[in-house]
C-alpha cells in the first residue's frame, strides 16, 4: 500500500472515535490505562497542532516497555478477556502518536471495531446496544474521511457517506441476528471484573449484614407465574446454612462434616409455585431460592440443607426457573450424629447467655415451644433493631444479651441459635435475603444488597426444621415492609446516609421504577433469545434439520449476493453501451480524481485539464494538448473522428502514468 497522508480532519475523527471506543471500558480498566490514552490523545492533538514533532522511536519503545510492565503488574498471571481488552486498548492508545499515513488510520480503526465489540463482555444494558451502534457510525465516517484528499477538511460528507453504509447493512445485520446460532463459548466468556461482587460470604460475624445495608446494588429479581407474589412476610430467600461457631463467627460445615449429613427429606404440604431468577453476577456459586426448592435447575446442585449452589461462580448475569413450597415438614427425624452437629458449641465462652438457657429450660421445663416462646418475649422487651450496634468484643453474644441489646437480624439470628444449642435444642444460622420492592410496570420482585438478613432454623421432633425470625419479634414492620420503607419511616439517617443514588419524590420514584422495569424486560430479552431463537427457527422451518439451518442461512446470504451481482452487472451493462472514446475518459477523470482535484459538475473539461497541468508538471504537456484538442473538437469545425484519433492516445498516455504515480 503507498504511504497516502490522511486529512487533517480524518485525523481529529481517529481522536474522537478512539475516545467513544474508550468509553465502555472505563469502569473496569486500570486507571493508569485510561489515564495513559487521555496522555496519547492529548499528545496527538500537540502533534497535530504543531506544537509538538512525531515522537522519536525510543520514546515509543520507552512506552511500550512501560506499558507492557503496567499490565504484568495489574493482571498478574491472568491472561484472561480483561487482560487482552486492556492490551489492544493500550495499542491503540501508543498507534495514536504516529497515525500520519491511510494505513496507520487503517490499522487503528480495524482493531478499534473489535475494541467496540468487546464492550458486549462487559455490558448487557440496551443504552450500549445503542451506543455502539452510534459509535460504529463514528468509526465508518472515521473510515470514510481517510480516504479524503489531505487538504480538505470538510466533516459532514463522511458521515453521509457511513451512514449510506450502514443503512443498508441493518437488515442483514437483522437477519444474522434472528437466524445465525450463538457462539455459546464465546458468548459464555467468564468475566472476573469488579462488577461481580455480593455482600454475603461463607461465615457470618456480627456486623457483616449490617454492613450490606448500606448498598442499594441489586442483588436479583424475580417474576412469578400468574403475577402472584408471595405475602411479605413470606419472602425469604435461603443462600447459605451456616452450622458451626467459633465463638465469634458462624461458618458452613466442612466437607467432612458435610459427607456426614444425609439430604434433608422435604415433605410438600401445598402446591408448588413457579417463579424465575435473574440473579446479577457475584463471583461467588450461592443461588437464591424461595424457602424451599423442589429441585435445583440444569447446571446446579442442592446442598443437604436444600440450598442452591452454582456449578460455576456468577460471573454474568444469570437465569433459572425453580419451584418453591412454602407449607412443608423438612426432615422430621435426625439421627443422633446429625442432632450432635447442630448442638455444636465452643466449650468455653459466653457464660452468661448459656447460664440464662439453662433458667429459660428449666422454666419451661424442657418444651421447647416454651423456651422459643420465652426466647422471642425476651427479644420483644428489651431490644432494639438498628443499623449502629457497636462493636463486640470476646463473649459478643453475652454483651449483646446483657449490655448493649442494640443489633440487626445477624445479631438476634446468632444469640438465637448459641441459646437454643444451649438449651440443647438443635439450631442453626440461615443467610438469604427477605422481603424485596414490587416493580408494577414488570411485575416483578427486586432485591437489593440492604435486603440481606439472616434469621434461624430450629429442630423439633416431628416437624423438623422450623424458620424462626427473632427479628420479627424486635421490629415486625421490617419482615412486613421492604427494608427501604422500614428505615424510611423510622427517619434512620444511617441507612438513607449510605444509600447511593435513589429518588425520593413519588414521581422521579415512578420515573425510576418505569427505567427499571424497561431494564429487566431487555435482560430477560436478551437472556431468554437462545430458547426464544429456537422456538421461532422451529416455527418459521418446521423443525431444526441440519439442511433447513443451512437452507435458513444460506437463502438470505445468496439473496444478498445475487442482488449485489446484479447491480454490478448492470453497472456494466450501462457503461458498455457508452462510447469507448467516452468512457476511457471518464476512467482518466475517476482515477485524476482520486489523485488530485476531482472535476467539478459546473467545471469544463477544457479549465478542469488546465488546472490539473498546474498541478501535475510531469505531464503538463499532454494535458495541454488534450485540452486544446478538446476546445477544438467543441468548437472547431474539424471532423470528430479525427480529433479522436488524436486525443485517444493521449488519454491512454495518462491514464497509464497515473496508475504508474
Amino acid at each position: 500500500m503507498r504511504h497516502v497522508q490522511i486529512s487533517r480532519s480524518a485525523v481529529i475523527l481517529q481522536l474522537v472515535t478512539f475516545v467513544a471506543v474508550l468509553l465502555p471500558h472505563l469502569n473496569w480498566l486500570p486507571i493508569w490505562t485510561t489515564l495513559l490514552a487521555l496522555a496519547m490523545v492529548g499528545a496527538r492533538l500537540m502533534i497535530h497542532t504543531g506544537r509538538w514533532p512525531f515522537p522519536h522511536w525510543l520514546i515509543k519503545l520507552a512506552l511500550i516497555g512501560a506499558g507492557t510492565l503496567g499490565l504484568i503488574f495489574s493482571f498478574g498471571g491472568n491472561a484472561g478477556p480483561e487482560a487482552m481488552v486492556a492490551l489492544l486498548v493500550l495499542g491503540l492508545a501508543l498507534k495514536l502518536i504516529e497515525i500520519y499515513h491511510r494505513r496507520d488510520a487503517l490499522i487503528l480503526l480495524f482493531v478499534a471495531l473489535f475494541v467496540l465489540a468487546t464492550a458486549f463482555l462487559f455490558h448487557e444494558s440496551v443504552w450500549v446496544a445503542a451506543y455502539v451502534l452510534l459509535v460504529v457510525w463514528l468509526l465508518l465516517a472515521a473510515l470514510c474521511a481517510i480516504h479524503q484528499r489531505p487538504g480538505r477538511t470538510q466533516w459532514l460528507p463522511p458521515f453521509k457517506r457511513a451512514f449510506g453504509l450502514l443503512l443498508p447493512a441493518l437488515p442483514l445485520m437483522l437477519v444474522l441476528f434472528l437466524l445465525f446460532p450463538r457462539l455459546e463459548p464465546f458468548w459464555s466468556v467468564e468475566i472476573s471484573s469488579p462488577r461481580a461482587t455480593t455482600g454475603l460470604s461463607d461465615s457470618m460475624s456480627p456486623g457483616d449484614v449490617s454492613d450490606l445495608a448500606l448498598s442499594d446494588a441489586l442483588a436479583f429479581r424475580v417474576s412469578f407465574d400468574g403475577n402472584q407474589p408471595p405475602a411479605p412476610a413470606q419472602r425469604y430467600w435461603r443462600a447459605l446454612v451456616l452450622s458451626q461457631f467459633d465463638g465469634r463467627s458462624w461458618r458452613q460445615a466442612s466437607p467432612g462434616q458435610l459427607s456426614r449429613l444425609r439430604e434433608e427429606k422435604l415433605i410438600a404440604k401445598a402446591e408448588p409455585q413457579g417463579y424465575e431468577i435473574v440473579m446479577e453476577p457475584s463471583g461467588m456459586p450461592w443461588l437464591m431460592a424461595l424457602d424451599l426448592p423442589l429441585a435445583q435447575a440444569q447446571g446446579q446442585r442442592m446442598t443437604p440443607f436444600r440450598t442452591l449452589v452454582n456449578n460455576a461462580p456468577l460471573e454474568r448475569r444469570t437465569q433459572y426457573r425453580l419451584e418453591s413450597v412454602q407449607d412443608y415438614r423438612l426432615q422430621p427425624l435426625l439421627t443422633q450424629q446429625e442432632q450432635q452437629h447442630y448442638l455444636q458449641l465452643p466449650q468455653v465462652g459466653n457464660d452468661r447467655s448459656r447460664a440464662l438457657a439453662r433458667q429459660w429450660q428449666q422454666d419451661s421445663n424442657g418444651e421447647p415451644e416454651l423456651f422459643i416462646r420465652q426466647l422471642m418475649n425476651h427479644f420483644n422487651r428489651d431490644f432494639e433493631y438498628t443499623l449502629t450496634p457497636g462493636v463486640l468484643g470476646r463473649d459478643g453474644i453475652d454483651q449483646f444479651l446483657f449490655q448493649t441489646r442494640r443489633g440487626y437480624c445477624e445479631h438476634f439470628a446468632g444469640a438465637s441459635t448459641f441459646l437454643l444449642r444451649s438449651a440443647g435444642i438443635p439450631a442453626r444460622v440461615v443467610t438469604g435475603y427477605q422481603g424485596g420492592e414490587w416493580n408494577t410496570y414488570e411485575n416483578y420482585l427486586q432485591l437489593r444488597q440492604y435486603d440481606a438478613h439472616a434469621w434461624t432454623e430450629v429442630w423439633l421432633e416431628g416437624a423438623g426444621w422450623i424458620r424462626l425470625d427473632p427479628t420479627a419479634a424486635v421490629a415486625p414492620e421490617r419482615i412486613e415492609s421492604s427494608t427501604e420503607q422500614f428505615f424510611q419511616q423510622r427517619g434512620d439517617t444511617s441507612f438513607s446516609g449510605g444509600r447511593g443514588f435513589r429518588l425520593q419524590a413519588d414521581w422521579a420514584r415512578q420515573l425510576q421504577l418505569r427505567y427499571e422495569a424497561f431494564n429487566f424486560a431487555w435482560h430477560r430479552w436478551v437472556l431468554n433469545y437462545q430458547s426464544q431463537q429456537t422456538d421461532l427457527l422451529k416455527d418459521w422451518l418446521g423443525g431444526l434439520d441440519y439442511w433447513r439451518m443451512i437452507l435458513a442461512l444460506m437463502l438470505p446470504a445468496t439473496a444478498v449476493v445475487a442482488a449485489v451481482m446484479g447491480w454490478q452487472l448492470r453497472q456494466r451493462l450501462r457503461a458498455g453501451r457508452k462510447d469507448p472514446f467516452e468512457r476511457r475518459l471518464q476512467r482518466l477523470q475517476a482515477v485524476l480524481g482520486q489523485q488530485f482535484e476531482p472535476r467539478q459538475p459546473c467545471q469544463s473539461l477544457t479549465g478542469w485539464l488546465r488546472v490539473l497541468a498546474t498541478q501535475w508538471p510531469e505531464q503538463q504537456g499532454r494535458l495541454e494538448q488534450l485540452a486544446r484538442l478538446d476546445e477544438r473538437q467543441r468548437y472547431a469545425r474539424d471532423s470528430d473522428q479525427q480529433l479522436r484519433q488524436q486525443m485517444l492516445p493521449l488519454v491512454d498516455q495518462l491514464l497509464r502514468a497515473a496508475r504508474e504515480r
